[in-house]
């Protein structure tokens, strides 16, 4: 069960956005949907003493319950105190939507044996609760729209004191969105917390500092406890949030089940040249939507509204087909660091699904900057834990105090706020479990249970050698309480710390909790800085920054710095990229080269490097071009070239245009002027204006792109270069190109081209040719004619003469037409190719279902979907990457696939809404946003083509709410193509 946001929720808590379905409509009379209660039974909950006997679980651990109802109830999110009092976020107003009625409990095991055994409520008559943190004695709720602070100071176990410390969350137009609501809070070695929200926000104040200017926040954000001070950072979480041992942080959203987070967003602003990727990438080896294995039964009602979906009488999110069987509500991702499982499992992933009754597995594996996470070998069909009660429903994993797992189990019938057909949904209680709840811990056979913590009560002495607990919830506590009581006496301790400590996590911590005190001294950062471990080397790196003087570093600092700049580990030299972007120092330059020459092949070290090149792009890239081995570093080229040519400085441009006079090898010359010219366009400058002589270049790439002995891969860059070239030279050799003699790849680049170069004449000569194209270059070729409206206008009067018939259009191009912005454009389209199909897609479904019984020839699918499908999805190893991995879509089941194929608008995950984005030049581009800075937006198109657009260059942007994928695509096939179509996608799951 596909899970998204819904803009008419008004249920705002995490989990309703993680696990509720869109609201339901009726498509056909209430007489063709009839619901007997007797198909309709329901499964009973199982007592909480019962309880542990549905369980299944990786062998050589065991289930405990620490906490059920009475004690808690709707329990969603969990925080261990100093004392190891557990903290609970209860959602009691779940699903009656009636605001003020959440709460925070606490729990205390009295006698120590594991369980808890006294219950009080802490906070009551809260709105919509959904994070927890403990500080300073108190805690932290976020609780839409305010992030609050409750403190017991008479150690009754209820709060007496409140207030707001900062609030905005969740406010758009002077409303309150539920979809703003908080996903979680975690300390970080930064000394900070850490916080996820939903993809809607708002403008976050300090009403105790109204003069401070709001924040406007877009996505996760950090903030100082001491001081309030709100950050927004780069990335995107929901409901789960995890940091490793070395600080690396790991999220996960609905049906992205587990995400590596890699760079701050510091780093992406400051380089106005260049757009950083993607910070936020999934890291499952098996995709974000991998396939899960639950043990439990679908619920009756379920399978009813399946039923219905199948057969049309029913819209929604499961469109038909299994309604189980892979991520569709990810929540409460953790990384283990506790110290009583085995050692093995220390930095693996554990996140929950709630759909489907489980908690899954993941062992995670560093690679370079990022990381790669897989099933363990002997789970690959089989989940870590799993339920056989329909009831049990995991949102919430932490790592606790006694070093093992505990799980939060909302335990309800049905998780579902929305969604089921009013038909159903009658004869269902959706209130069944909102008096129960369920707490569990998962450990390992033989274990014994530790003393409770007194951390509350330790020394500094004992807090600064609790750094090195191998329980990393002791660690993080221990530094959490020396940032609070901020006692510079611990300083000397620490110190020794640094230096002494045997254990690199001991060492880390020592650093970070002196850098919170605001006593790390420089010679003890020196040190740090050669320290044996690669991660301590690599936070001492980020450390530095806190020790430059306008950027300047000290002699003895730099000679460290530079050191790390041939650092065996990778990641050390990932952050000295970054780190040396804040660096002023003579000698800067030659250290990022000395890593951009290194790891030039590694895509997120060439952005590391280039996010620190608002100043010296030119210097590294006339380094570079003049060294010897410069072809294998031809990207790294390009991509400098792009930076010099957007800060468009004449004597940066000159060291280019220098290199491209005497530049030999074309695969090196032609991406490096592409480059160039890119970054010229984005500045809104050209190469006549930069004073780039491009001719004897464009002379070359003219004999290059016509020389038909010549490897394709040289051709396909002669051609790139022809963009930049005049309309009548360049324009000239490029229309030659389109032409049936030359191979596809070739005549694509050259409509490619030619859409820049726009020579006189273009769209005749396309429609002149038009009876030579093959479908593809003819799909090509109309979207070079749709990118300007005098082009469009020539499509539409070969259209209307019959040269160009509506089957030479793709859905997306007519889709296109249909919707255009010219109004007079609009009406001739709809003239020629007739208004956008009427037809009832729930009918279409239907018409086309008894393509799922047919058996297909998947060698005819392979066709289908190459001529249909792949511009736009990747399928293994073919394809591209724009819309949903297929991969991921095929466990929804034969019937799912084919109803999302048919009815592409059923769901659309915001993330997948196309836009629409006209620059100043009259150009016209429509694709999938997929980044956006404060200088850019980068959109996704077909083919994977990704255009980066400056915002100063942006005449209109404007989003829709439908699918990339138009509706149609059945126009022309026949229950047997579908099947074939349907058949290939699964033929190697088979």
């Amino acid at each position: 069960m596909r899970l998204l946001p819904n803009r008419t929720l008004r249920l705002a808590v995490a989990l309703v956005l993680l696990a509720s379905r869109e609201g339901s409509s009726t498509l056909h009379g209430a007489e063709s949907r009839v619901a007997d209660p007797k198909d309709l039974p329901s499964f009973p909950p199982v007592a909480a003493r019962d309880a542990l006997n549905t369980f299944q679980l990786r062998k050589g651990f065991r289930l405990e319950l620490v906490a059920a109802e009475p004690l808690v109830t709707d329990p969603i999110a969990l925080a261990f105190d100093e004392d190891g009092r557990l903290f609970v976020v209860e959602m009691n107003d779940y699903p009656e939507r009636k605001q003020h009625r959440g709460q925070v409990r606490r729990l205390e095991d009295a006698d120590g044996d594991g369980r808890f055994d006294k219950s009080t409520v802490f906070a009551k008559d809260l709105r919509w609760p959904s994070a927890i943190h403990c500080y300073d004695g108190g805690l932290f709720v976020g609780s839409v729209p305010d992030l609050l602070f409750f403190k017991d100071t008479n150690d009754d176990g209820v709060a007496d004191e409140k207030k707001v410390v900062l609030t905005g969350w969740g406010n758009r137009a002077g409303t309150l969105d539920p979809e703003g609501v908080f996903g979680s809070l975690a300390w970080g070695l930064d000394n900070r917390i850490h916080g996820l929200v939903n993809r809607y926000f708002g403008d976050i104040t300090n009403p105790h500092n109204p003069a401070a200017k709001p924040v406007s926040l877009g996505g996760n954000f950090t903030f100082d406890p001491r001081t309030m001070t709100l950050t927004v950072e780069a990335g995107e979480g929901q409901y789960g949030m995890g940091f490793n041992d070395d600080g690396r942080q790991f999220l996960c959203r609905q049906h992205r089940h587990i995400m590596a987070h890699l760079f701050e967003r510091r780093y992406a602003d400051r380089n106005p040249y260049y757009t950083m990727p993607d910070p936020t990438v999934d890291i499952a080896v098996d995709g974000p939507k991998a396939a899960l294995y639950r043990i439990s039964a679908e619920e009756p009602w379920r399978v009813m509204r399946t039923r219905w979906r199948v057969e049309g009488l029913e819209n929604g999110i499961e469109a038909g087909g299994r309604a189980s069987g892979y991520f569709s509500s990810a929540c409460g991702l953790t990384i283990y660091r506790g110290n009583a499982f085995p050692r093995e499992y220390v930095g693996d992933a554990f996140v929950a699904d709630p759909a489907e009754n489980i908690v899954h597995h993941k062992k995670v594996v560093h690679t370079g900057p990022t990381a790669s996470a897989e099933r363990p070998a002997d789970e690959k069909t089989v989940e870590f834990l799993a339920s056989r009660d329909t009831w049990f429903r995991p949102v919430f994993i932490a790592n606790a105090p006694d070093g093992t797992l505990y799980v939060a189990d909302m335990y309800r019938q049905i998780i579902e706020a929305l969604g089921i057909p009013d038909e159903i949904a009658r004869h269902l209680d959706f209130d069944a479990g909102a008096d129960m709840g369920r707490i569990y811990r998962v450990v390992p056979d033989g274990f014994k249970q530790p003393p409770r913590p007194r951390l509350s009560r330790a020394s500094v002495e004992e807090l600064v050698a609790t750094l090195e607990h191998p329980n990393g919830w002791h660690r993080d506590t221990a530094a959490r309480l020396l940032y609070e009581r901020n006692d510079r006496a611990a300083a000397p301790m620490l110190a020794k710390l640094v230096t002494k400590s045997k254990l690199p996590v001991g060492r880390l911590h020592a650093l970070h909790a002196l850098k919170g005190l605001g006593v790390l001294e420089e010679s003890l950062l020196l040190q740090a800085l050669s320290d044996a471990d690669g991660v301590v080397r690599e936070h001492a790196v980020r450390l530095s920054e806190g020790f430059l003087q306008n950027g300047a570093p000290s002699h003895e600092l730099w000679e460290k710095l530079r050191e790390r700049a041939s650092d065996p580990v990778i990641g050390v030299r990932y952050q000295l990229a970054f780190t040396l972007g804040e660096v002023r120092h003579p000698e800067r330059l030659a250290a990022l080269t000395q890593i951009a020459r290194r790891d030039a092949a590694e895509p997120m070290m060439r952005a590391a490097v280039l996010s620190s090149l608002a100043d010296g792009a030119a210097e590294m890239f006339h380094l570079l071009a003049n060294e010897s081995g410069v072809a294998s570093r031809a990207e790294m080229l390009r991509e400098l070239a792009g930076v010099v040519g957007s800060a468009n400085q004449p004597a940066d441009l000159a060291r280019v245009r220098e290199a491209l006079i005497s530049a030999r090898d074309p695969l090196v010359a032609f991406p490096v002027a592409r480059g160039l010219g890119n970054g010229l366009r984005r500045a809104g400058s050209s190469f006549e204006k930069a004073g780039v002589d491009l001719k004897p270049l464009l002379d070359r790439a003219v004999a290059l792109a016509t020389d038909t002995g010549a490897a394709d891969s040289a051709r396909l860059e002669a051609i790139g270069l022809l963009a930049f070239g005049s309309k009548t030279e360049s324009g000239k050799a490029l229309l030659l190109l389109v032409n049936p003699l030359q191979p596809q790849s070739v005549q694509m680049a050259a409509l490619t081209s030619l859409d820049r170069v726009s020579p006189d004449g273009l769209s005749a000569a396309i429609v002149d040719d038009w009876s030579s194209f093959t479908p593809g270059i003819r799909e090509k070729a109309v979207d070079v004619l749709l990118k300007r409206p005098d082009r469009t206008s020539d499509l539409l009067r070969a259209m209307e003469q019959g040269i160009v018939q509506r089957r030479d259009l793709s859905l997306m191009q007519a889709v296109a037409l249909r919707q255009h912005s010219d109004a007079s454009l609009q009406r001739r389209a709809i003239k020629v190719i007739g208004a956008a199909s009427n037809a009832n897609r729930d009918e279409v479904v239907r018409r086309f279902r008894p393509a799922i019984d047919l058996r297909g020839d998947t060698q005819r699918g392979k066709v289908l979907f190459q001529q249909r499908c792949q511009s736009c999805h990747r399928l293994g190893n073919d394809g591209f990457a724009v819309g949903p991995d297929l991969a991921g879509a095929r466990n929804g089941g034969k019937e799912k696939l084919l109803t999302n194929i048919l009815d592409p608008n059923r769901e659309v995950p915001p993330n997948y809404f196309g836009y629409i984005v006209e620059t100043r030049e009259g150009d016209s581009h429509t694709g999938l946003i997929v980044n956006e800075t404060a200088s850019s937006v980068t959109l996704r198109q077909p083919l994977g083509i990704e255009v980066v657009v400056a915002r100063e260059q942006i005449a209109r942007m404007q989003a829709s709410k439908l699918s990339l994928m138009p509706e149609g695509l059945e126009e022309g096939l026949t229950n047997q193509d579908l099947a074939d179509l349907v058949d290939f996608i699964f033929a190697d799951i088979r």
